[in-house]
């Protein structure tokens, strides 16, 4: 039963918010600033079992004990949420601070940087690992000492069953750490107990209770995720994952992966797994052959060298349910859920909806009632907004994953993704900005989904479209093969163009021409030492170079040393008498090589191949090619010339370098 009249929180009405997680925190804040613009005051508190008594209850502070459950990534959306609330994340709780994402498919890889405007971060949820610096300042702890500061109490125990007593209020029968129980009676109670744990109707007692009370309730369908922690080390972090998260999109044919979440925490690393392969493991055993199979994926081996379950260091793990759909009928009078109980978006940004369905709870709460009407209107205006998001979600996941796993599409999407890099400003990028969202999750699904529609985006796919198979006929003809190589954006962004261009001729103290016939640029991150990088570079011309092995072009080294002064390396175009040799003129130990070409073909031409080390502590290689082409003089040199220059058109180059670049990655990375 339930009154058709509005219930109103008075003035000192007492409020008991059952879990101590970020919804439950949220909630606080949210139900006494809005307490603030009523002119009323509440009595609120919050009661988790997992809260360290330090004094008796109800306390004004507390810390939680344990984790919870989380890869602990704060998106855009939440950390402008709170910075719109002046909720400021302290320095000491963010672990990291991302400057790029990365979305890896079985073979495309796009890096995606973070906007100068937006911020993404990743924290500790809870006080593990064990042996944890600085364990008391979780994400948790902090929004459980802004609910304090805001004038929430808290109480360290578990709510074993809850009723109405005979004025139809909430009644809490609360166990205390010392195993007393008291009965607390309320004037609103919100549910902020998440899924994790035995929170199903059979064997969780609030759900269980809830259901007595509404038997018209269903809680969230949940999937079971796979966490862990490793500790490598701040060293190794910043070397191979240094601000960038990335997330993976598939496991292998054994290994059924749909979502791979790797992020990075100060000397720790954070993997969180979803998948069939994990909906399936029951036994412990189980969980050990996942992640010696996580670790044993190609691409895994490629992001994570060196990185095995022996040398890993995992230091815990657990396997959390995530909510994958909203309840069903999950208020009564004087009686909600929020946070997890309630719903979550699918996969990813459950603080986000913790946070919104905490905000919308609590305006309700306050301005409106907490009979069952006012709060079911305010639980169905978060939950319509979960199941259209996570509908468009799952189709979105489902058109990347398809798209990622598939050699053709992923080329495309890739070819599309660098043609914008190459052609655009930053900020003027439709797919770079849409798949930014996907990523970062700083949109709604639903606009993601329409923006994938929009025009700009599908002439952006059409171009790219165009390009990827004008790029695998020019692949084919040059007999190019990628084999084991994953393929790695080497476009320079246009706005950084010049400036590379000046910071790769200043140490040869030359002047490349501003504006040259042919000009082609192409950079790429590499974690090796640059000696590595330099000795694959001494290969250029050798038969075991794995770069520049082409079907109609010999290229060899006829004289001299590798990378000495002097060396030359020679095109000569199969079963003909034609060749062309470029000779190295300047060579910079480590760092530089400059290749003048023999003006057969072009004049001014110019081959510069330059090792800058990053900020990271690993190397970028720019390969630098620009010429003129000849005219000629007479009519069948011209002819001549012309068909030079259309046989080998700017693209060519730009897939033969784009090979060679991710090519002398790959073989420099490798031990």
């Amino acid at each position: 039963m339930h009154t058709d009249r509005p219930l109103v929180l008075e003035n000192h009405s007492r409020i008991h918010i059952v879990g101590g997680g970020p919804a439950g925190s949220f909630l606080a804040i949210h139900l006494l600033r809005e307490a603030r613009k009523a002119l009323k005051t509440f009595e609120i508190t919050i009661i988790d079992q997992g809260l360290l008594s330090e004094s008796a209850p109800p306390q004004k502070s507390c810390r939680l004990k344990g984790c919870n459950f989380c890869a602990g990534v704060i998106s855009p959306s939440l950390y402008d949420a709170l910075i719109k609330d002046d909720i400021i994340i302290p320095q000491n709780v963010i672990s990291e601070t991302f400057s790029h994402i990365w979305i890896h498919g079985q073979w495309k890889n796009f890096p995606l940087k973070v906007p100068q405007e937006q911020r993404l971060c990743s924290v500790f949820r809870g006080i593990l690992p064990p042996g944890r610096k600085k364990i008391s300042f979780g994400f948790d702890n902090f929004l459980l000492e802004k609910a304090g500061e805001n004038g929430a109490a808290f109480m360290p125990g578990v709510v074993e069953s809850f009723n109405f007593s005979n004025t139809r209020h909430p009644r809490l029968v609360v166990k205390s750490p010392r195993g007393d129980l008291s009965t607390i009676e309320s004037d609103f109670v919100c549910l902020c107990c998440g899924v994790n744990g035995t929170n199903t109707i059979k064997t969780s007692p609030l759900f269980s209770a809830f259901k007595k009370l509404n038997p018209e309730f269903h809680p969230p369908r949940v999937r079971p995720a796979l966490i862990f922690e490793m500790m490598p080390g701040q060293e190794y972090i910043k070397k191979y994952l240094d601000k960038e998260l990335y997330l993976i999109v598939s496991g292998s044919k054994k290994l059924h992966l749909e979502h791979i979440a790797i992020v990075p925490k100060g000397e720790y690393l954070s993997v969180a797994l979803m998948g069939k392969s994990i909906d399936k493991a029951v036994f412990p055993n189980d969980i050990q052959d996942i992640i010696r199979a996580f670790f044993a994926l190609a691409h895994i081996k490629a992001i994570l060298p060196d990185m095995t379950p022996d040398t890993a260091r995992i230091a815990c793990s657990c396997t959390p349910m995530m909510a994958i759909t909203p309840s069903k009928s999950s208020s009564i009078d004087r009686i909600s859920m929020a946070g997890d109980a309630l719903g979550a978006r699918l996969y990813r940004d459950g603080l986000y909806s913790a946070f919104i369905s905490a905000r919308i709870i609590a305006k309700a709460a306050v301005n409106k009632g907490v009979d069952k009407n006012n709060l079911q209107k305010a639980n169905e205006t978060i939950i319509q907004w979960l199941r259209k998001d996570n509908l468009y979600c799952k189709r979105m996941f489902g058109i990347m994953q398809k798209t990622l796993k598939s050699n053709i599409l992923s080329r495309i999407l890739y070819q599309t993704f660098a043609t914008e890099m190459k052609f655009k400003q930053i900020g003027s990028w439709p797919l770079g900005r849409l798949l930014w969202k996907i990523g970062s999750g700083s949109a709604e699904y639903k606009n993601i989904f329409r923006e994938l529609l929009d025009f700009q985006v599908l002439k952006s796919f059409t171009i790219g479209t165009f390009k990827t198979f004008r790029n695998i006929l020019t692949e084919y003809f040059f007999g190019l093969s990628w084999g084991e190589y994953g393929r790695y954006p080497t476009v320079i962004l246009k706005d950084k163009r010049k400036a590379m261009k000046k910071s790769i001729q200043e140490p040869l103290g030359i002047t490349l021409d501003d504006s040259p016939q042919m000009e082609r640029m192409y950079a790429i991150k590499i974690r090796a030492s640059s000696e590595k990088i330099f000795a694959q570079l001494a290969a250029f011309g050798e038969k075991q170079a794995k770069f520049l092995q082409l079907r109609f072009v010999d290229v060899k080294r006829t004289q001299g040393l590798a990378n000495h002064v002097g060396s030359v390396v020679t095109y000569h175009l199969k079963n003909s008498p034609i060749s062309m040799d470029i000779r190295l003129v300047k060579s910079l130990p480590g760092k530089t090589l400059l290749y003048e070409p023999q003006e057969l073909f072009t004049t001014r031409g110019v081959l510069l191949f330059d090792i800058t080390p990053t900020r990271d502590g690993n190397h970028r290689l720019i390969i630098y090619t620009a010429f003129d082409y000849k005219q000629g003089k007479r009519v069948g040199s011209r002819i001549f010339f012309w068909l030079f220059k259309h046989l080998f058109p700017d693209y060519a180059h730009d897939v033969v370098w784009n090979h060679a670049v991710c090519t002398i990655k790959a073989e420099a990375e490798k031990k």
